[in-house]
């Protein structure tokens, strides 16, 4: 029922009691029946591209939601904080306000602009504070609070008083790449400037810049302050028509003879009445606990102490902490980092103690002296105050907001934000990754402003590639395979940032630099961005041409049916090939992604030195066909989601099994692998899960392995051409693994087997394919009550995908660590394919052929 244009959930879908997936993504809903939490079976619910402005409370009661997709709708109940939780969040809200609703009027002002503009002191005269002459500089953040009456409350007779938090930024640079963490839609800004040094040297442009990019839809008030003899003058409709929708209107007020606060003050109070989330409906008990949290006297406290605060305003289960805690964390209100293991065991109850303390990083001359080199002794003078174990909290604090990383001998840190200005001499080192056998990818972003964190934050988050060359407008970074190098550089007077990589295969490595500065940019939602393409061809005398095609439109002509493979060149008039200039730039389709591996696999047979490039690209192509495999499947879920491992690599457990055909009660084992793009590897020393050929097989574990198994099938000679061996030259083990796995789904019932059969190959994943992972994550869940997988760790990478890996794996995303080598090696359990073995199993079940009766562990159900 996708893209039909509904504006309404027909009835008949709410009578479906057996349902298990729906999809209304891509259609014109604004509201759903309650009757829809009638629907007891529904595992995955799509809502995706609507207009959803609220969603039923009866969705809190469907137990078996699984994924519930609200992307793309203007949602206030449940609020967007909450939503970005996940969907046990989101669940767990609406039950619990099925039950105690109450509306909550609280919001937040942001006072932003120039430093020594009066920020600190305007709010104080709103509040109706004593004027100070002279009142200190903010430095990095202050926030206090500001009550109001609702100026229209929904019943007169029950007047509202609205409470405000106020966020006082400190105005000078070095704040603003921390500012960016706290400015948030639901909010009113509040942009002042110096009336007696003028609107431009108030940066206005600059700061409704910032606005745009990371709050877009939040009204902004501009404030002149500091009158004098000279009136505030400003081309306010010259500024509203440049950003349409954002400046709610433009007022004057001097703090010091209180002149215009009143006005002031009562706008303030019809605009943050308008706000959209202003009055949402809470659950009665969050609401209790939300504020036991602002009000608590600490700056911070233990995860237990938190819940022990929140049991007792009436929030006792964990699970409903933990998305009140999420929620409170994406308000601003809290900062809590659960899965992070030097973060998890603090909770930061006053965001503005924390980068108060991180502002004196910033301030420090001493380590600006240092070329911004954050020496770790520097914290006991610099955080004296603070116990050590804080300090050391403070400093991964520092990367997590990529405004750091720590050095390889982890003594110290690099804060990115006081790099140096001026660029070191690169073009000599960069040079040498060019030349012979090498090629360039590069990709230019337009940007309507370069907003503070531009390329600061990318550097950081990409330290494992990093060199000594980086500076505060860019970068050069190198692969840990010696042979691929790339270079970050952004133009802030031309509004440009550019992506460049070399190499005899850069195609991979593009990809996951592409990745991480397309997370970076996303910080900022309401960034206007064109993202161009040069075009590869030469005038008569050899010179680049200086043309560059929107990349936008070259995926579009791709899309088209047919597809517009041939665009001219308006330069110099000249055909080039689309999918060339995107090779390497956009991921190829996933039959065009198999056709090039087939092809290289056929030719990588020897370890000459053209096979080791042959062998070198073709470990670069898997990677990047495995890591668009899990992109695939996993586009729907967040971070949160990501349940279990996603591959599995079955075996027989005897081969005294005659044939290729199920036979009842034959057992099975299934190994988890490391899901490290192109090092895929099965777990060394891992006991595997056992499992018969029954219903839990054939129905969940033939249909997973069918979508896996069109990538797995690159392992085999990727590992063949690692060891320098021909593929017919491998484990014959290993070779059997994929014949049997072959084999049985040509011979499987249903239709998986039928799909097989029929030659179906795809490496992409549909959205209804989700209902097997979650099939098998309740599979493997029995086989695995502790979900302990083997010893995977669930990683998110800086670019954004989250993968199981293994431990030596996962230390490649370290902060201050090696990164490990790039090769590509399968790795096999130490017990040969066929040998008798003990596994872990579901209980209950009978011996499968060839076990003997001295076998150990638990056994598959009957």
């Amino acid at each position: 029922m996708e893209a039909n244009r509904l504006t309404e959930v027909p009835d008949c879908v709410t009578r479906l009691r057996g349902l298990e997936h729906l999809s209304l993504r891509d259609n014109r809903l604004a509201s759903l029946p309650d009757a829809i939490g009638a629907l007891e079976r529904l595992t995955e619910l799509h809502l995706e591209d609507n207009r959803l402005t609220t969603l039923p409370t009866t969705l809190g009661g469907l137990r078996r939601l699984t994924v519930l997709g609200l992307e793309g709708n203007p949602l206030t109940t449940p609020p967007p904080e909450v939503v970005a939780g996940g969907t046990d969040a989101v669940r767990t809200f609406l039950r619990d306000l099925g039950r105690h609703p109450v509306r909550q009027w609280a919001s937040k002002v942001v006072v932003v602009g120039e430093g020594r503009v009066g920020k600190t002191s305007l709010l104080k005269a709103l509040r109706g504070e004593a004027h100070d002459p002279l009142e200190s500089t903010t430095h990095g953040l202050t926030v206090s609070g500001l009550d109001l009456a609702h100026p229209g409350p929904p019943d007169p007779a029950e007047p509202v008083t609205m409470r405000l938090a106020t966020w006082d930024f400190g105005g000078q640079e070095i704040y603003h790449a921390t500012h960016q963490f706290f400015l948030t839609d639901r909010s009113l800004f509040l942009l002042l400037w110096d009336a007696q040094t003028g609107w431009e040297a108030g940066k206005l442009h600059y700061w409704l810049d910032m606005i745009k990019a990371r709050a877009p839809h939040a009204p902004v008030l501009l404030v002149a302050t500091h009158l004098g003899p000279r009136p505030p003058d400003l081309p306010l409709s010259e500024l509203q028509e440049t950003y349409p929708g954002l400046i709610a209107g433009s007022l004057s007020a001097d703090s010091a003879s209180g002149r215009g606060v009143a006005e002031v003050l009562e706008r303030v109070r019809q605009e943050v009445a308008r706000l959209p989330l202003m009055g949402v409906a809470w659950p009665r008990t969050w609401l209790r606990a939300a504020e036991a949290v602002r009000t608590h006297p600490d700056d911070h406290a233990a995860p237990e102490e938190l819940g022990e605060l929140l049991a007792e305003a009436g929030v006792r289960e964990p699970s409903h902490q933990s998305s009140l805690v999420a929620a409170l964390h994406s308000l601003g209100d809290l900062l809590h980092y659960p899965d992070d293991e030097e973060l998890c065991d603090l909770v930061v109850l006053r965001p503005q103690w924390l980068t108060g303390y991180i502002s004196r990083v910033l301030d420090s001359e001493e380590v600006r002296d240092e070329g911004g080199l954050f020496r770790h002794t520097f914290g006991s003078t610099l955080w004296s105050d603070a116990p050590r174990p804080l300090r050391h909290h403070f400093v991964r604090m520092m990367e997590n907001f990529d405004l750091s990383y720590r050095t390889e001998d982890r003594t110290a840190s690099l804060v990115v934000e006081l790099l140096p200005w001026n660029p070191p001499p690169f073009q000599e080192d960069w040079d040498t990754h060019g030349g012979a056998g090498t090629r360039e990818l590069r990709l230019r972003y337009r940007l309507h402003t370069v907003p503070p964190g531009i390329p600061t934050w990318f550097i950081a988050r990409e330290h494992r590639f990093s060199t000594p060359l980086r500076w505060r407008s860019g970068a050069l970074l190198r692969h840990p395979d010696g042979a691929h190098a790339a270079l970050i550089t952004v133009d802030r007077h031309a509004r440009t940032a550019e992506l460049r990589v070399r190499g005899p295969y850069p195609q991979d490595f593009f990809a996951v630099l592409k990745d991480g500065f397309e997370q970076t940019l996303q910080r900022y939602p309401g960034l206007d961005i064109t993202r161009l393409v040069p075009c590869p061809t030469r005038d008569g005398e050899g010179r680049p041409c200086r043309h560059e095609f929107r990349h936008e439109q070259l995926v579009n002509r791709l899309a088209m049916d047919p597809p517009r493979e041939r665009i001219e060149c308006p330069e110099h008039l000249e055909d080039v090939e689309v999918p060339y200039l995107l090779q390497g730039i956009e991921r190829p389709g996933g039959r065009r992604s198999e056709e090039l591996l087939r092809q290289l696999v056929s030719k990588v047979d020897s370890l000459e030195v053209a096979g080791r490039r042959r062998h070198a690209e073709l470990s670069a192509r898997v990677a990047e066909q495995q890591r668009g495999f899990l992109r695939s499947l996993r586009r729907e879920q967040s971070r949160q989601e990501v349940l279990c491992p996603s591959l599995v690599w079955v075996r027989r457990l005897s081969r005294r099994a005659a044939g290729r055909k199920l036979l009842p009660g034959e057992v099975f084992q299934l190994h988890l692998c490391c899901e490290a793009p192109g090092e895929w590897h099965l777990l060394e020393g891992v006991e595997p899960y056992e499992l018969p050929a029954r219903k839990e097989f054939t129905e969940t574990v033939l249909p997973y392995v069918h979508r896996t198994l069109q990538v797995l099938k690159f392992v085999v000679p990727v590992f063949g051409a690692s060891l320098g061996v021909a593929s017919e030259g491998l484990s014959k083990a290993m070779k059997d693994d994929m014949d049997l796995m072959k084999a049985l789904l040509d011979g499987a019932p249903g239709e998986a087997g039928r799909r097989f059969a029929d030659g179906e190959s795809r490496t992409a994943v549909r959205a209804a394919d989700h209902a097997e992972y979650r099939r098998m994550h309740a599979l493997l869940k029995e086989l695995d009550p502790a979900e302990e997988w083997g010893g995977l760790s669930k990683v998110t990478t800086p670019e954004g995908p989250t993968y199981w890996l293994c431990a030596a794996h996962a230390r490649t995303y370290e902060q201050g660590s090696r990164a490990v080598p790039y090769t590509t090696a399968v790795r096999l359990p130490r017990q040969p394919a066929g040998e008798q073995a003990s596994g872990r199993r579901l209980p209950g079940g009978e011996l499968g052929p060839g076990e003997g009766d001295g076998d150990a562990g638990r056994r598959a159900p009957g």
